[in-house]
This record gives C-alpha cells, structure tokens and sequence, in this order.
C-alpha cells in the first residue's frame, strides 16, 4: 500500500491487480492500472489517499491488498469511493462481491465506464452482479478443462491425480508406479484382513507396527484410511473416478481374489441403511424464533408438515403443511420475475459489455502463443548446435524433453481459454431467462423439481409461524430488489439495499401473498 498526502478534494483509493506474477512481468500490469486510475482520479478532482495491489491469483479468497484494503476502508469512513480498471480486476468470487457490498461504496470501474453505488439504477446493479457471476464462470470454465483432461487420462486407463497410497507419480511418465517403501505393506494389509481373522482396528494396529506410515506426513494410518484402502479397486488393477469404473493399465499390488475376499470379510458389517423419506423442502428453511433447521414428518400416515427441529428446545414457532408452504415459496420465486422488455434491455447491455472480455481473452492468447514462438526457436537452436557438436546428446534429449512438455502446457491453456470464451456470455444469458420464466416454471413443476429451482436462488429462507423471509443468491437478491422498486429505468429507491427489519410485519406479507399465490395456481 502506498500512502499519499490528502488534500480537501474527496478522497479515493485504489485498486490494481493481474491474476498472476506471469502476467505482471509480461506487461499485463500493475502499473499500466496505477497510471490510468491515477489520472482518471486527477480528472474527476479525487484525492487519492491510498494505493492497493495484488500479484496472484483471485479464485480463492485470501489476496493480502484487497484484504488490507477491505480493513482500510472499515476503518478510514470519511472515504467511500474506490477507482478499479473493471469488474474482473476487483472480484472474481462470490464472497469478494458480498463484502464489499455490505460496506456501502462507490465503486468506478474506468474502462467500463460505470460507477455502481447505493443510489444506482437497479438495472445497472443487475447487470453488474451477472458481470461478476460471468467472470466466475470464466474461471470455472477453465477449470472445467482441466478436469476434461483428467477425465480423458482416466479412459485411457491411467490414474489421473496424486497417486493413493502405495504408489507413487512418476513426473517423467505421468503415470503412477509402485511405492517402493510401501507397496509390499498394501499387499499384506488385504491379505490380513482378507484372512476373516482380524477385525479393523486390529489390521490398523498391525499396520503399525509393520511401519506403515503415511507417504505425506509420515504419521500412523488411521482406521478409516485402513478401510478406504481396503474397499479400493485400484489395487487389483481397476479403479473409480468419478463415479465411473476404468480398468486401469497400472501395476497392480494385489490380486483380484484377494480383493473379492476382502469384500466378503466386510459383508457381515456392512448392512444396508435405513433412510428417512425424502421431503422436498428439508434443507431449505431455518427456524426465525430459535435458528434451528427445518424438518418433516408425516401425520395421520399421508398428511406432510414441516416444523422447527427442536434441536435447543421448544421454540413456539408453528407447523406448516406442505401445499401451504409450497404456495408461500412460489411468492418467494414470483419475486425474481421480471418482464421480458427488462431482460431484453439487460441481455443487450451485456452483449455490449463483453467487448471487454474479448479483448482479455485475445490478449490471453497472444501471450500464450508468444511463449509457444520462444520455445520452438529456442529447440530448433539448440538442434542445431545439436548437429554441430556445441551441445552432447544427452544434454539434447533433456532438454527437448522439457521444453516438450512446456509445450504441451501451453497448448492446453490455449485450448482452455477458447473454450472459456465461448460460454462466457451462458451465465448471464441463462440468468435473464431463468428471471422471466421463474414462478411460471415453478407452478409446472413437481415438488422435487421445485426444491431444485429454489436452491438455484435462495441461500437461506427464515419460516416464521406461517411467513417467510427470503435471501437471495446473487445477482437474484438484485432482480428481487428491482421487481419490488420496479427501478429498471432509473429513479432513487430510498433504501434499497436494506434487509426487511421485522419478520413480524414481513410475516403477514408473505402469508397473504400465499393465499393469493395458492388460488391462482388452483385457477390454472
């Protein structure tokens, strides 16, 4: 952080970061940022009290300048504005956005051209938090490839992360090989146990003292690693990924009937379990006297009520028949719909806005394929020193052989930044038609049907003796917000982003909300 002396102009600060130390080298850059947030302060007669940089990844929170600044902020109230070059440059996770939207800023994204504030249009609040959900999938996107490619490893029959315990990776083959500590020890746990003379604990004890120790931490196994190894199929040759069976072109450690015979001695323990009935909307709904979660039970052997669990005492709070509370939940979905002449108008603002993206995304692969140019120049070189006689064989094929695989690496970016690129509009497009069609959709559907479109947009819902009070996931806390105000196209809400204060009063709201809900969707 970099501190300036303040003058009497309102005070800014600044936030600068690249997703990676790569990226800050190679002139994606901090400072780049710093000089065009600097001179828009200059032009717009800000002050700027305060400079914040982070040089790392965003997907996880944790960055220390967005950290420090987050304090910052807290404690420096007099100023509430931030300058950021764009959205991707300040968030790209989900948390980063709920905290700093609980501190009341105005925030300036240069390059987009827009400052998002308390008293900003619904519609441009919207369109901001399906810009932050579309940067996450961006990054989700990538993943995505990622484990495409293991996924693709695994149906070539090879295993395709760390290796369990007993083998070990090969970082040359990629492939997993046996650990030649440990592997012997693997073979003798199944054949122990497969013997029917010892129990669990027992084989874990044994293991103990044969020296089995874990490859990472060198600690004692405990009983439940004992008895996922046991059940694992990798050992005799197969394995799951997935949820998917591969036959796997590893060595294996034991042999198949050692491992059926393994199973067996599990038979007499591993009986079948008896599971509750499946209610729809368990999960979804938490206790708004005691905090407790909701539950379920049958009445008169067909008649389904949810009610608080109890689980800190009787709380007073009332039971609620299915069909009711499945009415009241449709309101709580009603409260996302909004007309497709708004959706319209929002999805063109997005179209419009991933210009930018674009331009991330091709400046992503310039650099890649930069990298690509360097490398085959610098192996068709050492080549031809190769066949000079400058370099030895040796040094030649050790060489190659990293800058192959450096290749490969960086082929693989490529391909997942294309495809990355192509869904990047999905999300918000996906949002804005879910939006449109919500609670008509949720009057179609079954209850189980409908339980998943709830937990689509809600992150917890409060019953109260016969209400409910919704949160919202966002960005649908925002189109919540807008079809209540109806501030699409402009206009000043005077509170917009504030909680309901009383269950009480929102109670009796949501109640006859239901009753309406309910006899609409008898009329239909």
């Amino acid at each position: 952080m970099n501190t300036i002396t303040p003058t009497q102009r309102p005070k800014a600060i600044i936030y600068a970061r690249v997703s990676s130390k790569e990226q800050d080298r190679e002139g994606f850059s901090i400072p780049a940022q710093l000089k065009l947030l600097r001179k828009y302060a200059e032009e717009k007669g800000f002050t700027v009290t305060s400079e914040f940089v982070d040089v790392e990844t965003a997907k996880q929170v944790g960055r220390p300048g967005f950290n420090e600044m987050i304090l910052h902020l807290r404690r420096d109230r007099p100023c509430r504005t931030v300058l950021v070059e764009k959205t991707d440059r300040f968030y790209r996770n989900l948390k980063d956005w709920v905290t700093v939207d609980d501190l009341d800023l105005e925030i300036h994204f240069v390059k987009e051209n827009v400052v998002i504030s308390r008293d900003s249009r619904s519609s441009d609040k919207l369109m901001h938090g399906i810009k932050v959900l579309m940067a996450k999938n961006y990054i989700d996107n990538l993943s995505e490839e990622v484990k495409k490619g293991m996924r693709e490893k695994a149906e070539q029959g090879f295993w395709p992360t760390v290796a369990p315990i007993g083998y070990v990776n090969n970082l040359e083959s990629r492939r997993i090989e046996p650990d030649p500590m440990r592997a012997s020890l693997v073979s003798r746990l199944f054949e122990w146990y497969a013997t029917g003379d010892y129990s669990l604990q027992q084989v874990t004890k044994m293991a103990a003292s044969a020296g089995f120790t874990h490859p990472r931490t060198g600690r004692r196994l405990s009983k439940s690693e004992v008895h996922r190894m046991l059940h694992n199929p990798i050992y005799h040759g197969d394995f799951v990924w997935n949820g998917r069976s591969y036959v796997g072109k590893h060595l294996p450690l034991i042999s198949r009937a050692v491992f059926d015979r393994a199973q067996v001695a599990f038979g007499g323990s591993n009986r079948p379990r008896i599971t509750k009935r499946d209610f729809p909307f368990i999960g979804l709904l938490t206790c708004g006297e005691c905090g407790c979660a909701i539950t379920a039970e049958i009445k008169k052997g067909r008649y389904v009520y949810y009610h608080c669990t109890g689980y800190k005492g009787k709380c007073g709070n009332t039971y609620i028949r299915q069909e009711h509370l499945s009415d009241l939940l449709g309101e709580v979905v009603r409260g996302i719909q909004i007309n497709p002449d708004v959706a319209a108008r929002i999805a063109h603002a997005l179209r419009e806005s991933q210009a930018d993206k674009r331009k991330f995304h091709m400046e992503s692969i310039d650099r890649l394929q930069k990298q690509y140019n360097q490398i085959v120049a610098r192996t068709h070189k050492a080549y031809d020193d190769k066949l000079e006689g400058k370099i030895t064989e040796d040094f030649w094929k050790l060489k190659s052989g990293m800058w192959q695989q450096e290749l490969d690496l960086i082929k693989s970016s490529m391909a997942q930044h294309e495809d990355a690129d192509a869904h990047y509009m999905d999300q918000g497009i996906r949002i804005l038609e879910l939006a449109k069609e919500a609670y008509s959709l949720y009057l179609l559907q079954s209850h189980h049907e409908r339980r998943m479109l709830l937990s689509t947009i809600l992150s917890n819902c409060v019953f109260l003796r016969g209400g409910l009070c919704p949160t919202y996931k966002k960005p649908f806390d925002l189109l919540a917000r807008g079809v209540k105000t109806q501030d699409w196209l402009g206009g000043r809400d005077s509170n917009p982003d504030r909680q309901i204060q009383s269950l009480q009063s929102y109670r009796w709201t949501t109640s006859q909300q239901g009753k309406a809900g309910a006899a609409k969707a008898k009329s239909l």
